[in-house]
């Protein structure tokens, strides 16, 4: 065997997670809700800054494309999927 192939099955052996508890997928959910969707938000506010202003320049579809479709289809995205994160970590008791 080769040197690749034994360093290959060694990282896959490593990232085999056969059990996940439910803490770790909730840890993941917290951290993605908090420190990934506000440098996510962040990135995209300041591009919809940037269309908005360029779209004082722009003429017909262009202009409404930049000053409206794109910022709510943006916006509305990230408010979406922060719903689908938070509910995700709601804790519901079905016993």
């Amino acid at each position: 065997m080769s040197k690749w192939t034994e360093i290959r099955d060694g990282i896959t052996a490593a990232l085999d997670v056969k059990d996940v508890t439910e803490a770790a997928k909730d840890q993941m959910i917290t951290s993605l809700v908090g420190d990934g969707m506000d440098a996510i938000s962040a990135v995209a506010d300041k591009f919809v800054t940037e269309i908005q202003a360029q779209a004082a320049d722009e003429t017909g579809w262009n202009a409404i494309r930049d000053k409206f479709v794109l910022p709510l289809l943006i916006n509305g995205t990230i408010w979406a999927i922060k719903l689908v994160l938070a509910k995700s970590t709601t804790q519901t008791d079905t016993q």
